[in-house]
């Protein structure tokens, strides 16, 4: 699976030490930083990306579960702390666990291992959501819309033309239209619709999507225009 990008906030140097040795056992995840406070947690999160916070909650300045909840966009978290009775209050936020210091490998490996299950989760989802369901030979076949290079238009079905193979579907185009111009397709020609990512090379009358050469349509050049206009 892809990496967990996670930041250490915590006051204690050996704390941060014993999270930075868990962290190095578990081959999915990725320490990307590593903070002393809340403040340069918050610079931290304004210039990375970061996906799970391993966080203390008593530190100088700013309480870590304060800070955690005025944070306008919030990577998942796991609070490190040494006191319990901040364990309600972390489960109002969503914590995925709290961790009690001082803990063992084995429990700081079941939340992550929790961790892991949530964001697989979210991104089977995510995958499930950007997909269409091609109507082929009496079935029906889940193509990801990042895989789809172009559609053609072909009288009473479609080919729809992937980075891997064709795959013909029965009924219109415009069927199909609606949907992918959210995911930046537009259509080049009344027989074809392009995401717009894969537009390799723009001539006067036709574009470049991967090896193929598609026609440009008299009708639909102020599409390829806003193309060039946008930055």
């Amino acid at each position: 699976m892809k990496k967990i990008r996670c930041l250490l906030v915590d006051d204690e140097h050996l704390a941060l030490e014993i999270l930075e040795l868990y962290c190095s056992k578990i081959d999915y995840l990725d320490v990307v930083g590593t903070c002393k406070n809340a403040d340069e947690a918050a610079f931290f999160l304004q210039h990375n990306k970061v996906d799970l916070l391993l966080l203390d909650i008593q530190m100088p300045r700013l309480n870590g579960m304060e800070w955690y909840k005025n944070l306008s966009s919030k990577p998942l978290v796991i609070f490190c702390t040494a006191f319990q009775h901040f364990a309600v209050e972390s489960y109002e936020v969503n914590a995925i666990d709290y961790l009690l210091k001082p803990f063992s490998l084995e429990r700081f490996n079941k939340a992550i291992e929790k961790t892991k299950e949530i964001i697989e989760k979210k991104t089977n989802q995510e995958t499930i959501e950007q997909s269409i369901f091609v109507r082929s030979d009496r079935k029906e076949i889940r193509v990801k819309i990042d895989d789809i290079l172009f559609i053609q238009s072909m009288s009473n079905y479609y080919v729809v033309t992937t980075t891997e193979k064709k795959i013909i579907g029965y009924g219109s185009i415009s069927t199909l239209e609606s949907t992918l111009q959210a995911f930046n397709f537009i259509r080049i020609h009344r027989s074809y619709l392009v995401a717009k990512n894969k537009i390799g090379t723009i001539a006067t009358n036709s574009i470049i999507v991967s090896t193929y050469e598609l026609p440009i349509g008299r009708n639909y050049r102020k599409n390829i225009e806003n193309i060039r206009k946008s930055p």
